[in-house]
């Protein structure tokens, strides 16, 4: 019993060497692993009172990922920490400092790394990809018109566009 006990603690820290888990996805890991419900329980409680797994940790830090290396809008943010099994509430809570114009920004830097592929197309063609893609990241549809709007006139004029990017 004390050696499936530290399998079971053991699987879970080797998971964790790879990357922070919630305790949703620590959960599921164990139980495809086919642990029993007893394993599982003592390797969360280790888990717990080693301070390994902690929701509020886990979620602040894929808000980081999905706003600096995703460029996820907040829907977009909302729908990856669900995924990741982070709850309703704290996602609630860890998006409330995300202000509107943090998500301005973050549309923004998309659309400036994304356009110039674009610019050999028509403007309505550009138009619409972007918008898909900012609709795709989680942005609303009013930061993503600001955003599309804004990247088109600083591309009528270049000068612009080129003091914003240094």
């Amino acid at each position: 019993m004390r050696d499936s006990r530290n399998n079971s603690i053991n699987y879970a820290l080797l998971l964790l060497r790879y990357r922070s888990r919630s305790r949703k996805e620590m959960l599921e890991r164990l139980r495809r692993k086919k642990f029993d419900t007893g394993q599982i329980n003592s390797a969360m409680k280790f888990l717990e009172n080693a301070g390994l797994i902690k929701d509020e940790i886990v979620a602040r830090e894929l808000f980081r990922n999905g706003v600096e290396r995703k460029h996820l809008g907040r829907k977009g943010i909302e729908r990856f920490l669900s995924i990741r099994g982070i709850e309703r509430n704290l996602i609630e809570e860890t998006l409330a400092g995300h202000s509107g114009e943090s998500e301005k920004e973050t549309a923004l830097n998309l659309v400036r790394k994304k356009i110039g592929p674009l610019k050999k197309h028509p403007e309505h063609v550009i138009r619409r990809r972007l918008w898909g893609m900012l609709m795709r990241r989680g942005f609303s549809g009013s930061i993503a018109a600001c955003a599309i709007k804004d990247i088109l006139k600083q591309s009528r004029n270049p000068q612009q566009m080129s003091d914003r990017l240094y």
